[in-house]
């Protein structure tokens, strides 16, 4: 980064840490290290200077936002249990609900100077996202009038998202808005599911499915839901207590879930941690168990369709000399959020192609490839004869 680029954002960087009681209980020169290391990054393209947290750092965790006035935790990681029945009662004292864990990806829409914007996990803004909440949200300017204080979590599910490959069974076409919390940043603090399921009534705001309550001690029905979602195809299911006294948030997944996850992964496991592989292995192999649902020749042809498919046509192009690449589709209101997504693609650094883009019926249409370096050399590299000791 330029000297007088790091001067400018270290100025910036002032105004929000002289408006933020958080910010202010560490000294600015700590902060200002944070900004010269990178642990904490400048926000383009907004009305007020913003920063988001890399990682985690000095109580504040990777993808928070900071602003003037304004302070967004990043979105807390939800733990994973692999049994219900000894699962649930671990963690869960009381009545839950059950919410549907779709498969898409994580924003937090808040407005920020007057502009409604929709941030990712890691605190980028979501080009997408917020080009497409007017079509799902209409209410949303409404609902901030309101609330100014809230932000509304929301999973971006559908087969024309620009990040994932995987989405409930049921969108055939374009992506649809599911919200699944309300954040309340004045009290730091997540509204209890009966109040924001009453928002989101009253605002007509798109839910996953919720069943419940239930308690701990009689899981029956929760479990009927979850053969229903294996048989489906559904991801799983997000458990939530009536309030912080019952127990914390978990989830837990269906085993259909984790088969798609390896048709996904496995191409591209030189971008991975191997195990993200090895750890659905085994969340499979436990769910199905529990389920009662058996080992029989349709599950191995699941599985093994779901790792190998996809191999031949892959090998086939590394040996012509072609990268490993993924191929998605999007429509966007704006021409402008092709480009805002282009370059959030390269602040990424990941490498993307346009292959296709046109107008139709209001949208624009684009169609874009996904180039897998590490990919590509994992798989290269065996292909070229070079040895590996195991």
């Amino acid at each position: 980064m330029l000297e007088g680029e790091i001067s400018l954002q270290k100025d910036l960087l002032k105004e929000v840490y002289q408006s933020s009681p958080r910010l202010r209980k560490i000294s600015f020169k700590e902060l200002e290290e944070a900004l010269e290391q990178g642990k904490l990054l400048y926000i383009e393209g907004l009305a007020l200077p913003a920063f988001r947290f890399k990682r985690d750092w000095r109580g504040f965790s990777a993808g928070t936002v900071v602003a003037p006035g304004f302070l967004m935790p990043g979105f807390p990681h939800i733990p994973r249990i692999f049994v219900l029945y000894t699962g649930v009662p671990r963690y869960l004292r009381g009545p839950f609900y059950a919410e549907e864990k779709i498969e898409g990806y994580n924003v937090r829409l808040a407005r920020l100077g007057g502009e409604i914007k929709a941030f990712t996990r890691r605190g980028f803004v979501c080009p997408f996202a917020t080009d497409r909440w007017p079509d799902f949200l209409p209410r949303l300017p409404d609902f901030f009038d309101k609330f100014p204080q809230y932000v509304v979590c929301c999973e971006v599910a559908g087969p024309e998202n620009p990040f994932v490959t995987e989405w409930p069974p049921y969108l055939k076409e374009d992506v649809g808005f599911f919200c699944f919390d309300i954040l309340d940043l004045a009290h730091e603090r997540f509204l209890p599911p009966e109040e924001k399921y009453a928002l989101f009534k009253e605002f007509g705001f798109p839910m996953p499915e919720v069943n419940g309550p239930f308690s701990p001690n009689k899981l029956k029905t929760l479990k009927e839901i979850l053969l229903r979602y294996e048989t489906e195809g559904r991801e799983g299911v997000v458990l939530k207590p009536i309030s912080p006294q019952s127990g914390r948030v978990i989830k837990y997944v269906t085993a259909v879930s984790n088969i798609s996850d390896l048709r996904v992964a496995f191409p591209y496991i030189g971008e991975l941690d191997p195990n993200y592989i090895v750890h659905r292995l085994v969340r499979m192999v436990i769910t199905r168990w529990e389920l009662g649902e058996g080992f029989g020749d349709d599950f191995y042809r699941q599985v093994g369709e779901a790792l190998f498919t996809e191999m031949p046509m892959i090998l086939d192009q590394i040996a012509k000399g072609k990268p490993v690449e993924e191929v998605f589709q999007v429509r966007l209101r704006r021409e402008e959020s092709l480009e805002a997504l282009l370059s959030h693609f390269r602040l990424a650094q990941v490498r993307v192609e346009v292959r296709q883009k046109k107008w139709q019926k209001g949208y624009l249409r684009v169609k874009f490839a996904k180039i897998y370096p590490r990919a590509t050399s994992f798989w290269a590299s065996k292909l070229e004869g070079l040895a590996q000791i195991d």
